[in-house]
């Protein structure tokens, strides 16, 4: 058992980005810089040879709807922006941390499913942030990460034995003194994300209790968490009730024939969804 102070300095020093290698910590820390060229940050992703795989399978995968193979990082990161190639590079990392643990895979697979239905959503609604949806999307569990590093064992006991009676985030807050929403949002602040990107990890698991200009977006990555959870791409977690699944639905405006339209869709990419993460870890 973990208070929320204790759990909340391990983050802290997490969130100062000690568990990745010197030259993605550097890398990260200029795409944050202002006057930062596309060429720079293209020569630094170079520097790791399997980092700058990772950024053209993103890029040529097909989660990403333009024609055309890209050859060069620096075309990857004008298809991906530098938005979303600084989460996949960040949470790509953290992950190579904790990969050959058992569930990781599973997580992972998740948060690209969840990634790829935000953007979806987005499309289908028109909504002008398309690549940051599929941002909030992949880094909605990134709070999930620092229990598989700091406490494996309790991490496993999560996900190994399902409580039918308590979500995984209540469970979390008793074992660990913070649920994974709230460590996410932690690092991702540290980690100078935008509001827009902060408020759907916050608040996925309660979205009808949300406000704010970022409530859109916090709808829509919560209705892709649950599509993802209704069609066995879940991490642990119980799909939310039925009610609450069409209220966020209804707040967004999206159809049932909509809503059935997603949900064929990711059944239809539910086998290479996985193959892809195999591909990323």
């Amino acid at each position: 058992m973990f208070s929320p102070d204790e759990f909340g300095l391990l983050i802290e020093d997490l969130s100062l980005l000690p568990s990745i290698s010197p030259t993605t910590r550097r890398l990260v820390n200029r795409m944050d810089e202002p006057d930062v060229a596309l060429s720079e940050i293209a020569s630094l992703i170079e520097e790791d040879p399997g980092l700058a795989s990772r950024v053209l399978k993103v890029a040529n995968s097909p989660f990403y709807p333009y024609s055309g193979k890209v050859a060069s990082v620096r075309e990857a990161l004008i298809r991906l922006g530098l938005a979303s190639a600084r989460a996949i590079i960040l949470a790509t990392s953290l992950f190579d941390r904790i990969r050959n643990m058992p569930g990781v895979f599973d997580l992972w697979a998740h948060s690209l499913s969840v990634a790829i239905t935000s953007r979806r959503i987005a499309s289908q609604l028109r909504f002008p942030m398309i690549d940051e949806a599929g941002v909030a999307g992949l880094l909605h569990d990134i709070g999930k990460i620092p229990y598989f590093m700091f406490a494996p064992e309790l991490a496993l006991q999560l996900d190994r034995d399902p409580d039918p009676s308590l979500p995984d985030h209540v469970r979390e807050k008793n074992l660990f003194g913070l649920s994974h929403v709230e460590v996410g949002a932690r690092l991702v602040t540290a980690w100078r994300f935008p509001l827009l990107i902060r408020q759907p990890i916050r608040w996925h698991h309660d979205p009808l209790s949300s406000s704010g200009e970022e409530r859109h977006m916090i709808l829509m990555v919560s209705l892709a968490n649950q599509i993802a959870q209704g069609f066995g791409l879940e991490h642990g977690e119980l799909l939310t009730e039925e009610e609450g699944f069409l209220r966020v639905a209804g707040e967004l405006g999206l159809s049932e024939s909509a809503l059935l339209y997603l949900m064929k869709e990711l059944l239809v990419d539910k086998d290479m969804i996985r193959q892809r993460a195999e591909d990323f870890l």
